[in-house]
């Protein structure tokens, strides 16, 4: 097997080759099929590229550019950060749909096959108290029950997404617009970049040189990259002229859904994300109407990991690689369950009262035993197990975790029923 930069020098030679730009560089691999073979070609096969000229083909010629790649290499292992190029399987599959997605991306941490099932989330980074608030009651039963959260990294509400996602166990990743090899900015969230990567629960990721500076004219293409990299982009609260909406937007070109929280009509820093609503992004205010919204490419990708459901007595939870973190796995310490009104007949009670005991997962058992004869709305299912003893954060993050399984099934007016 060739070594890491073997299979990556040629890759970055092309990124990093002077006045060869995104375009240039894939109409090249488009004429040549790899970057080897670009610096093969001869100088009259180059020069029939488009927009190809005479000093482009000499920067591609430059031996300044081995003395550039050689850096970038050296700055990578210095700072334990990964080089994935476009050919690798590694490379997220969503990035590669891109017109020009990025021929190498930086990465700190690591990155996993279920971060493909992502959400990415976006706001302002001086936010209102309700968009904080809304962001980490979303975020946190949705990264519990296997939804890796994507976002910037920037202040504000990037950073309230990540922190939503690492406080339950979750998986995030954070696209930047800046090098790897310079300082986290803002500095006030080195701590929570250190934590993604320290924690091993998901990466830093940037299609920018190393020492590249976070600079303005970056950010454009770091929301382009977020808005690929997410099933869909919900938008928690953004002003009428925001790098939000334009993050909306790109995610809008590619096809994946748009969602928005509803926001305080008097409030200038709403009024973008009540304008994506009224021009049809999905109306969001609870962490289920994200899994509605995204129900097809949950089940599509599901089907794709080969999934398989768990069986009756088995936890659900786990069928995407993320341990359930919803803490009603077991019952309450120090306490028993509790006779339900679950069926009636003595011997009946009985057994669903041992089965309850015995199963690994109590809260979920409960659940399929309360929705089994009919289509229950969500105040019956809750009554039933807090009266057992669960917490009502438990039992909303179970349901999302039953669902998501496709265990149960969520119809309007939120009525569950199961699915048999």
């Amino acid at each position: 097997m060739p070594s890491v930069s073997t299979v990556v020098e040629p890759w970055l030679r092309l990124a990093l080759a002077p006045e060869i730009g995104p375009a240039i560089a894939h109409r090249l691999l488009g004429q040549f099929g790899d970057p080897e073979s670009v610096f093969e070609a001869s100088s009259a096969e180059l020069g029939q590229v488009r927009g190809l000229g005479a000093a482009r083909i000499a920067g591609l010629r430059s031996t300044s550019i081995e003395k550039l790649v050689a850096r970038e290499l050296e700055l990578a292992e210095k700072r334990s950060v990964r080089i994935i190029c476009l050919g690798e399987h590694e490379y997220p599959r969503s990035m590669r749909e891109l017109a020009c997605p990025p021929l190498v991306l930086y990465v700190s941490g690591r990155l996993a096959p279920e971060d493909e099932i992502a959400v990415t989330v976006v706001g302002p980074r001086k936010p209102s108290t309700y968009a904080r608030t809304m962001t980490s009651t979303l975020l946190g039963p949705l990264a519990a029950v296997g939804l890796t959260v994507v976002s910037g990294l920037a202040s504000g509400i990037d950073a309230e997404a990540h922190r939503a996602a690492l406080d339950c166990g979750g998986r995030t990743v954070a696209v930047v617009g800046q090098g790897l090899g310079t300082p986290v900015y803002p500095s006030t969230n080195r701590a929570l970049a250190r934590r993604i990567v320290e924690d091993d629960l998901g990466a830093i990721i940037s299609p920018f040189p190393m020492a590249a500076r976070p600079e303005a004219h970056n950010f454009p293409h770091r929301n382009e990259l977020l808005a690929a990299l997410g099933l869909g982009t919900l938008i928690v609260e953004a002003a009428e002229r925001s790098g939000a909406l334009i993050t909306a937007r790109h995610a809008g070109d590619f096809g994946r859904m748009v969602m928005a929280c509803p926001g305080d009509a008097t409030r200038p820093s709403a009024r973008g994300s009540n304008r994506l609503l009224a021009e049809g992004a999905v109306l969001i205010q609870r962490s289920d109407d994200v899994l509605a919204a995204l129900s097809q490419e949950l089940t599509r990708l599901k089907a794709e990991f080969g999934q398989a459901e768990p069986g009756p007595d088995e936890p659900a939870g786990t069928e995407i690689g993320v341990d359930d973190h919803s803490g009603g796995r077991e019952a309450p310490a120090g306490s028993e369950v509790p006779d339900l009104a679950v069926s009636e007949g003595g011997e009946s009670a009985d057994n669903d009262l041992a089965d309850l005991r015995s199963s690994a997962d109590p809260l979920g058992t409960l659940i399929r035993r309360l929705l089994r004869d009919e289509h229950r709305p969500i105040d019956f299912v809750l009554d039933g197990c807090i009266d057992a003893g669960f917490t009502q954060s438990a039992v909303v993050q179970k349901l999302l975790t039953l669902e998501m399984n496709g265990l149960i099934r969520q119809y309007p007016g939120r009525i569950y029923a199961l699915i048999k």
